[in-house]
């Protein structure tokens, strides 16, 4: 059997492994947009090393572009297997991927009418059309958590809870050729232990190999404070003392709901003024979000005793959803403080470069970053402390506050992920297996090198750090 790292591999974006036995069965896991190709629109034509119609299954961890961007294009070029995963993972993924080909559509169709004549044909298309994604769609193939689930005579795997996000799974794979068994586990996306709305990860029993995340290889968490008390800093700061507007990016899909669901706690709590506006500019949360009180019980305790006591997780006095455009310009227009939650989570894109734009030379907002930027994202520069920022083409001086804040971080930090490996090593120690080698992705290079060197120390396992497109016989 064969392993072969297709993306992901001393990067964070583009998730895609695939598995090949001997048999010539082709399993792979997750098919996420690369957004270092999304910036070099060459490398479309080489969009896979491999022809999608071999492809006989697909298995995908959860939503998040980075995983399942490139499904439709899969589907375009060939592929006409099931795509196996959870029932939540499923309808978000959808939302996803439609709001992905919108926007690539409209990409395509601005870039067109701006280019010289002559020069349209050097214009990348979009990867897919709303035609693959309904496609895809109808190719999905749901499991609940923690059950086997027997694929064909050779393959079986089980979903196991990755504590991420809404429906995010671990990935435990059992192959049997040649009269030997062989699991393969891939952590997929992992989560932080006591996460906002999300249960706890789980671990697996038993694995021979482990594929895993490492994208906060030696960084550590730095903050203490429960995500109330830090968002309620932030607030009294912000938008109490000085009056001014709070702008938080966040992805629409994860970071968003978290982010609310505190203001909700904080609300509920008597700690916020009735008069103060929250508004969520993002069309793609306002759909994805009914799909967490759909999905209920996949939530935390502490989101299931909120509900018993206040009912909705993302309703309050002083919240409004905005998904039409002209909601989007009365709210560029606004000028009282307040919160705005909008996407992107790396302020590439979307509604949020707008409202960065609005608020950047303005001393009494924060632009708060609450999660992952990465290097040359528009977040990134943010972050570096730089006077002047260029947003759409226009020159801006950094007057608000940039701020940073780990507390909403769906990823784990070193020590998580090194208790990650530590406790696989031993669950396979002790159900008669052995951990024979971990395979670090989904990281920067000085990421996963700060990972490998822990996992060496403590001699749990070889760890290795995989090249692109590099193969390993299992």
């Amino acid at each position: 059997m064969k392993l072969s790292f297709l993306g992901a591999a001393k990067q964070v974006t583009g998730s895609m492994y695939l598995l090949t036995l001997d048999s010539g069965y082709k399993i792979l896991v997750d098919c996420g947009m690369d957004y270092e190709v999304k910036k070099n629109p060459i490398e479309h034509a080489n969009l896979f090393p491999f022809e999608p119609i071999t492809i006989d299954l697909v298995l995908l961890t959860h939503a998040h572009i980075d995983h399942s961007g490139n499904l439709p294009a899969l589907v375009h070029h060939g592929f006409e297997g099931h795509i196996i995963c959870t029932p939540a993972t499923a309808e978000l993924t959808e939302y996803l991927l439609f709001d992905s080909a919108n926007i690539q559509f409209h990409d395509y169709r601005k870039k067109l009418g701006r280019a010289k004549k002559g020069r349209r044909d050097y214009i990348p298309k979009p990867l897919f059309s709303e035609k693959n994604v309904k496609q895809t769609v109808e190719q999905f193939l749901t499991l609940p958590l923690d059950k086997n689930f027997q694929v064909n005579e050779q393959v079986s795997l089980k979903l196991v809870e990755a504590g991420h996000l809404l429906g995010a799974a671990s990935i435990e794979v059992t192959v049997n050729e040649n009269g030997k068994t062989t699991k393969i586990g891939f952590s997929g996306d992992l989560g932080r232990m006591n996460s906002k709305l999300v249960r706890n990860g789980e671990f697996f029993d038993s694995v021979d190999y482990l594929i895993t995340e490492s994208t906060y290889g030696g960084r550590k968490h730095v903050n203490n404070d429960s995500a109330e008390d830090e968002l309620l800093k932030y607030i009294n700061r912000t938008c109490i003392e000085f009056r001014g507007r709070l702008v938080i990016p966040a992805f629409s899909v994860g970071r968003t709901q978290a982010i609310v669901f505190t203001i909700n706690q904080l609300k509920k709590k008597g700690l916020l003024p009735g008069w103060l506006k929250v508004f969520v500019d993002s069309p793609l949360a306002i759909k994805s979000t009914p799909v967490y009180e759909k999905h209920a019980y996949l939530l935390n305790q502490e989101a299931h005793t909120f509900m018993r006591e206040h009912g909705s997780l993302f309703n309050f006095e002083g919240i409004e959803y905005l998904d039409g455009k002209d909601q989007h310009e009365e709210l560029m227009q606004y000028s009282d403080a307040c919160v705005i939650i909008s996407a992107a989570g790396m302020v590439e894109g979307g509604r949020i470069q707008e409202h960065v734009m609005n608020n950047i030379e303005n001393p009494y907002s924060t632009i708060l970053i609450a999660g992952f930027c990465s290097e040359g994202t528009l977040g990134h520069r943010l972050l570096q402390g730089q006077s002047t920022i260029r947003i759409k083409n226009l020159d801006k001086m950094v007057y608000a506050q940039i701020a940073k804040t780990d507390i909403f971080s769906s990823h784990p930090d070193h020590d998580e992920v090194f208790h990650y490996i530590e406790q696989t090593a031993i669950n396979s120690n002790k159900n008669g297996g052995k951990l024979k080698k971990v395979f670090l992705v989904h990281g920067e290079e000085p990421q996963l090198m700060a990972m490998q060197k822990s996992v060496d120390e403590a001699h749990l396992s070889i760890a290795v750090i995989p090249d692109m497109e590099e193969e390993f016989m299992l």
